[in-house]
């Protein structure tokens, strides 16, 4: 637990409950920036959302990871946005 926690202490968290099939990063009223203690809860009581690690391999290597989350690096990201599901919430880090 410590060590998820580490890595949560690091990140910048984003909240994104849909994205706009045409737009990767756009900001409209259902993304918001939540904090880290507001994601300890949503893992903690099994909420259901998906856990995107966007931190580049080298970081991934050096820092660990949150267990369960999905690794796509920052630089590949407008290229799978197809493969994320747009029908749960999002939280990136």
């Amino acid at each position: 637990m410590a060590g998820r926690l580490g890595i949560l202490a690091i990140a910048t968290l984003v909240l994104a409950t849909t994205f706009a099939a045409h737009s990767t990063w756009a900001q409209d009223n259902t993304t918001e920036r939540i904090a880290i203690s507001e994601l300890k809860q949503k893992l903690d009581s099994g909420e259901e959302f998906l856990l995107i690690d966007v931190r580049e391999d080298e970081e991934l290597e050096r820092d660990g990871a949150i267990a369960g989350a999905v690794h796509i690096p920052m630089g590949e990201l407008d290229a799978r946005m197809k493969d994320i599901p747009k029908d749960i919430s999002l939280v990136f880090y």
